[in-house]
């Protein structure tokens, strides 16, 4: 009986976190994921992460090719944000694989953007960034 009572609570807790969860936005917990500790601590989880995606290698131009310094325009970094980072929402939401580490990493080395500027310049609702409203503007460069 008590271990039928623990497999049930197990269970209901498993599916109250995966509903909780949603891949139609990017968490704030994955954009404040990056900030664990300093740039030594950030390389160590980028080389070790389990993440399937190599951020390198992936189309960066919608952030990279628009969000540009001194002033970082919340309206057009967060939307090239959310069209990346919504590709990879549900790995990028799990804390514990490294993607949302090796995303900053490289946004961060190939776009020079200050620390935690994702996180504090994009806002969205309760659950995080929602996905639904990233635009794609491939054509208006």
């Amino acid at each position: 009986m008590a271990f039928e009572r623990s497999c049930f609570l197990f269970f209901f807790f498993l599916a109250i976190g995966l509903a909780s969860s949603s891949p139609n936005h990017i968490s704030y917990d994955a954009l404040n994921a990056h900030m664990l500790g300093g740039r030594g601590l950030l390389e160590k989880f980028y080389v070790k992460n389990d993440c399937p995606v190599e951020f390198e290698k992936e189309d960066l131009s919608p952030l990279i090719g628009t969000c540009k310094g001194p002033y970082y325009n919340p309206l057009v970094c967060c939307n090239g944000f959310t069209q990346i980072a919504c590709k990879y929402a549900e790995l990028i939401n799990n804390v514990e694989n490294g993607c949302s580490n090796g995303l900053f990493y490289v946004l961060n080395k190939q776009g020079g953007y200050p620390n935690n500027l994702f996180a504090q310049i994009c806002k969205g609702d309760k659950e995080g960034l929602p996905c639904d409203k990233a635009k794609n503007n491939k054509g208006r460069h």
